[in-house]
C-alpha cells in the first residue's frame, strides 16, 4: 500500500521547511548506527517517535506531561505533515534529542568493554538519569527560542495556556521533557535486559567516542545562535555554558582511557 500523494507532498514540504530537522536526523542515524548498530537504532526511532507523540498529545488536551499548550494549525497547516494536532517534526525530534543526551551521558560516565562490542543500551541508573538530565538541558535553550519562532524561520506554532517565568516556559515542561528522556531510556534499556534487542554496532567512525558530544553540542549551539539573533542573549550564554561543561567533562574523559578501557578501542 502506497502512501497518499498528498501525504507525500507534505512529507516533502515538511522536509522544505525544517531540513535542519531532518540533518539532525541523518546525523543520529550515522551516529546511532555506528554505536548501537541498525536493529536497535531503529527501534528508538519508533519507541522515541511514539513516546514522544504520546506525550504531545495528552498534553495539548490535558497538560500531562508537558504542561498545557496547544500548536497553531493555521500556522504551517497545508504546508508540512501533521499528525492530529501535532506537528510530525516535533514528536520526530525526540528522537535524536533522546539518543544524543543517552550517547553523551554514557561517553562521559564511561561505556565498558562490553558495551562498545556489543552496541548493547545497559540499564544503568546513573547513564539514565545523567541522559534525562542532559536532555532537560537542550531544552533550557530550544524551548526558549522555539517560543519566539515568529522572529525567526521556524514561525509561531504553539503557546503555552499558563506561561512560565522561565522566559515564557512553564516548569511543568521541563518536568515533561524528564519524563520523556527517562521513559524512552528506559524503555529500550528494558528491552536489552530482556533480550528484545541485538545486532551489532557498524563501528563506520574514526573516534567514535567523541561524535556523541559532539552531536550534542552541534544541537545546543544551533539554538545558541538563533537566541542571540533573536535577542535572548541570557539563552544563548546558558547554553554556551551547557556546551563548555558537556565539553570539557567529555575531553577529560577522552584523555583519560584507563577510566574507560572502552575508549582505547573506540579511538
Amino acid at each position: 500500500m502506497f502512501p497518499r500523494l498528498d501525504t507525500v507532498w507534505l512529507l516533502i514540504g515538511t522536509f522544505w521547511l525544517r531540513p535542519y530537522v531532518f540533518g539532525f536526523l541523518a546525523a543520529f542515524l550515522v551516529i546511532a548506527c555506528s554505536e548501537i548498530g541498525p536493529r536497535r537504532t531503529a527501534v528508538w526511532m519508533g519507541i522515541g517517535f511514539a513516546v514522544a507523540f504520546g506525550s504531545e498529545y495528552s498534553s495539548t488536551r490535558n497538560g500531562f506531561p508537558f504542561g498545557l499548550y496547544h500548536y497553531l494549525e493555521a500556522a504551517t497547516q497545508g504546508r508540512e505533515l501533521w499528525i492530529s494536532n501535532v506537528p510530525f517534526m516535533d514528536s520526530l525530534s525526540f528522537v535524536f534529542l533522546s539518543f544524543v543526551s543517552w550517547a553523551t551521558a554514557r561517553r562521559l560516565v564511561g561505556a565498558t568493554p562490553r558495551e562498545e562490542a556489543s552496541g548493547e543500551i545497559a540499564f544503568r541508573p546513573v547513564v539514565l538519569v545523567l541522559g534525562a538530565a542532559l536532555m532537560v538541558a537542550i531544552d533550557l535553550v530550544c524551548d526558549p527560542v522555539s517560543l519566539v519562532g515568529d522572529r525567526w524561520f521556524l514561525g509561531k506554532i504553539y503557546y503555552y495556556e499558563f506561561p512560565g517565568a522561565y522566559f515564557g516556559i512553564p516548569h511543568t515542561n521541563y518536568l515533561g521533557w524528564a519524563f520523556v528522556a527517562l521513559t524512552v531510556l528506559g524503555i529500550m534499556a528494558g528491552l536489552e535486559r530482556t533480550g528484545g534487542l541485538g545486532g551489532s554496532p557498524l563501528r563506520w567512525l574514526p573516534r567514535a567516542s567523541l561524535w556523541a558530544p559532539l552531536f550534542y553540542a552541534a544541537i545546543v549551539l544551533f539554538n545558541v545562535a538563533i537566541a542571540f539573533s533573536v535577542d535572548l542573549a541570557p539563552v544563548g550564554f546558558i547554553g554556551l555554558a551547557i556546551v563548555a561543561t558537556v565539553g570539557l567533562a567529555a575531553a577529560g574523559r577522552a584523555a583519560d582511557p584507563v577510566a574507560d578501557p572502552g575508549l582505547e578501542q573506540a579511538g
